[in-house]
């Protein structure tokens, strides 16, 4: 096992780091120290932990981590093109507008040895609506819309939908779709991936051990740890002590220090995560549309792009999805960074400075935006930073701050702050629908904007039930253009990941929906 250097030097005050960020002194498997010494186990930081001790992966975002973990699995996967491949079904099919036939794969055994079923396939999607239960998760039952679930033999069910859903299918893809048995004592997460849950520590670390009756083969590696680090240049020090052999979410400057000296072992890849803002359109002053507007215009996504990124690892973004997305991008699309046309919209509309403050008003009142962001990902302070520079220029007071994401979605619910800044995977399903349905639907859980477009849910419902792509592309296009008219969401840039290993990491690739990373294949050296 590797020392734990820079952790003792936390640890005894030589480093002066918030205690606990970095996350536990040593590796908690519940093996003989001798044992552990010849183990091959890979540590990998990560910008965010679990949410709990017991995190049921069809919950929130631990469906993430579990999917990334190589615990849990779904029915249907996205390979590295976002293509749908059959994972725990061997094969699927659309039997009508509203059914869809599953045949599962034969020989997958959950980790407590027990074969996979139909039933428990069931069983494990019914807990979805259990609001007693740790999967509850109303916002994926929203999106799968299911009416009922049929068995008909051990290996074969039916998904019946209440309404046409071109979606559903797609949803399944989504890590939170996971099928789990219903934990134990000894087994608390019973999935059926090749890794088994070990322990977790709340929004700290995660531990897994290998499945040695994995179907897709026994995993390389003896076991993972996720451990939560999210300051990069933490996390940079951590993999340069050999505390951690992977750093996932590398600081783009110090990335591009390594590229320029061609130094370290690099990784990076396109994803089709974007960093956005989220707006408060339902009261305040972001209620006003120019305002919006001219905002749009007053961002230099170029220089945005530069600055927080280094050049490295971002695309400025004209819409909500990537220009990779070609089969849904709206290309017409173009968001342009022009001062003067947005210092001529808030002119027009009357939002001027009319006391020499410097300060625009609305409503007689000086224009305040508050603005805030969360630690994470190294990318979304220096972006608060630029916007409130460039907004400045255009006469409008701006106030920013970091705090945790579900504190600041609920302060924007609330309307005490005008804007989030965020960095969302768009499109992890492969498909267009997730990302507007989930924040912009006037029914969505995650509209803080308290955004209301009757003629945007209407085309939401139509894309969900209409199958023909062709036809598809036409609505999702629509809905692009509303987005970049009306401004509930103001893009900035679409997101590279990029990673740095210790040079020993073998098997390691970003998934565009950066959604997957354990894999039997997954191994290190030595």
């Amino acid at each position: 096992m590797k020392k734990r250097s820079l952790r003792a030097a936390l640890a005894s005050g030589l480093i002066a780091f918030t205690a606990g960020v970095v996350g536990p002194a040593s590796i908690q498997f519940a093996y003989s120290q001798e044992k552990v010494k010849t183990e091959k186990v890979l540590t990998i930081a990560v910008p965010f932990g679990p949410k709990s001790s017991v995190p049921d992966p069809r919950a929130r975002q631990n469906g993430w981590l579990s999917n990334r973990a190589g615990v849990s699995e779904t029915l249907v996967g996205l390979d590295y093109q976002m293509k749908m491949f059959p994972r725990l079904a061997e094969s699927y099919r659309n039997v009508s507008p509203t059914q869809w036939e599953f045949t599962l794969r034969e020989n997958v055994k959950f980790h407590d040895g027990s074969d996979l079923t139909a039933q428990q396939v069931k069983d494990s999607f019914l807990k979805l609506n259990d609001k007693d239960h740790s999967a509850y998760n109303p916002r994926l039952i929203k999106l799968l819309n299911i009416k009922e679930i049929s068995v008909k033999d051990d290996r074969t069910l039916v998904f019946e939908t209440n309404e046409p859903n071109s979606a559903f299918i797609w949803s399944l893809t989504e890590p939170t779709a996971s099928v789990i048995k219903e934990g134990t004592d000894k087994l608390p997460i019973i999935g059926t991936g090749p890794f088994v849950f070990v322990s977790a520590e709340a929004e700290k670390n995660y531990h897994t051990k290998a499945f040695a009756d994995y179907w897709g083969g026994k995993p390389k590696l003896d076991g993972i740890v996720m451990d939560a680090i999210s300051d990069a240049s933490v996390a940079a020090l951590a993999l340069k002590a050999g505390d951690v052999d992977l750093v996932t979410n590398y600081s783009e400057p110090d990335f591009a220090a390594l590229e320029k000296s061609n130094q370290g072992q690099r990784f990076e890849g396109a994803t089709t995560r974007l960093f956005f803002y989220q707006a408060r359109t339902a009261d305040g002053p972001l209620a006003n549309k120019e305002l919006r507007q001219a905002i749009s215009l007053g961002l230099d996504r170029d220089l945005i792009v530069e600055a927080a990124l280094a050049g490295v690892g971002g695309d400025p973004a004209h819409s909500i999805f990537p220009v990779t997305m070609e089969s849904w991008v709206n290309q017409a699309l173009e968001a342009s960074y022009d001062r003067d046309k947005a210092l001529e919209i808030l002119d027009n509309a009357g939002l001027k400075d009319t006391n020499d403050d410097g300060i625009r008003e609305i409503d007689g009142e000086n224009i305040v935006l508050k603005l805030r962001s969360y630690e994470g990902r190294p990318a979304l302070k220096p972006t608060l930073e630029v916007t409130q520079a460039l907004l400045s220029k255009l006469g409008l007071k701006v106030e920013i701050s970091m705090g945790e994401y579900q504190a600041n979605n609920d302060a924007l619910k609330l309307g005490e702050i005008h804007m989030h800044l965020q960095a969302w995977g768009t499109a992890p399903q492969g498909d267009p629908d997730y990302f507007p349905s989930t924040l912009l639907d006037s029914e969505a859980g995650y509209n803080f904007s308290g955004y209301n477009n009757p003629k945007l849910d209407a085309l939401l419902e139509k894309g969900r039930g209409e199958f023909d792509p062709v036809k598809r592309k036409v609505i999702y296009d629509e809905i692009q253009e509303i987005i970049a008219e009306d401004l509930p969401l103001i893009p900035v840039f679409h997101k590279t990941q990029v990673s740095v290993g210790n040079g020993k990491v073998k098997g390691y690739r970003i998934h565009p929906a950066e959604t997957y990373l354990a894999s039997p294949e997954l191994d290190i050296e030595g």
